[in-house]
């Protein structure tokens, strides 16, 4: 009778454990783990497209032309650093409008979203280069990057959303147009969230959603010809024999030179401009730069 009682209690203790485990994904902000974005297991189950990290922002300095800066956070996970410019999407959490780098400021919270196939110095703190977003302000809610399916849930199935009237759905575009639970379907996001059942998969009513890719659908109702997919940092040596282009290196003071079948390009280290064919000046959406020894370049250079 003794041992039938101890199995009893024992497993009276496991379901008792189960239980906390599950109310985790409930209750208040407060209540719940703030910044976590994505366990290392829930990024390989999910084949993630999108990461993200949150933290305070310690200092926010210039770093050579075209306006860029640098801007480094530390949090828990020892920090990161990465670039913004004038070009850079950076959204307001509290009423979802859009701001500049001369808005971020030492001391402010920042969620950042970067593509999961950025390179990353390993430096301390890591440099990432640019990044696909970053949100201000971001010190109120529960945050999750996702990939959100049919019925808006994360293909973790940790989080399911309930999108009301009072969502903000906003996109890397700055969407001229209302967008609805429709749009956020079978799409990457970044989740502003507070209050959650006690269900698995976890429901919630987001109050803000950023979309993360880009709505050509939404551009062409309007009027307006698709903007260019997110751009990412790439190895350039890498990139350049992938795409068959020779390589010439002149010192950091002058161009790296790409060829190709007769056709050059020109790139200088910290400037967003490239030369093509001697005298046709282009822009990319980022700046070259050395990190650790190997350069980087915009992806788009190689299209």
């Amino acid at each position: 009778m003794k041992k039938n009682m101890t199995k009893v209690m024992a497993m009276g203790m496991v379901l008792t454990m189960l239980a906390g485990t599950t109310a985790f994904a409930s209750g208040t902000a407060a209540e719940a783990t703030k910044g976590v974005l994505a366990t290392a297991e829930d990024t390989k189950q999910a084949k993630a497209a999108f990461l993200g990290e949150s933290g305070k922002i310690v200092s926010v300095e210039k770093s050579g032309t075209d306006g860029v800066s640098v801007v480094e956070i530390e949090n828990k996970n020892g920090g990161l650093r990465f670039a913004v410019d004038a070009n850079s999407l950076i959204l307001d959490r509290k009423d979802g409008s859009y701001k500049t780098v001369a808005d971020l400021t030492e001391g402010m919270e920042v969620a950042v979203v970067y593509s999961a196939n950025s390179p990353m110095g390993m430096s301390l703190p890591p440099y990432l280069g640019s990044v696909t977003a970053v949100v201000a302000n971001a010190d109120a809610d529960n945050m999750m990057v996702g990939h959100f399916g049919d019925d808006l849930t994360d293909k973790t199935n940790k989080l399911q959303l309930n999108i009301s009237d009072e969502t903000r759905i906003l996109n890397l575009e700055g969407a001229k147009i209302r967008l609805s639970a429709e749009d956020v379907k079978n799409q990457d996001a970044l989740v502003f969230y507070d209050v959650t059942t006690r269900s698995i998969p976890a429901q919630t009513t987001p109050s803000l959603v950023l979309l993360l890719t880009q709505a050509e659908e939404a551009g062409e109702e309007m009027g307006n010809e698709p903007k260019m997919q997110a751009q990412m940092m790439v190895p350039l040596r890498e990139a350049a024999k992938e795409n068959g282009y020779t390589v010439k290196w002149q010192g950091k003071q002058k161009p790296i030179v790409l060829e190709k079948d007769g056709t050059s390009i020109e790139i200088t280290l910290g400037s967003a401009e490239y030369v093509v064919e001697g005298d046709m000046v282009m822009k990319a959406a980022m700046p070259s730069e050395l990190k650790d020894g190997k350069t980087y370049v915009s992806s788009e250079i190689f299209n």
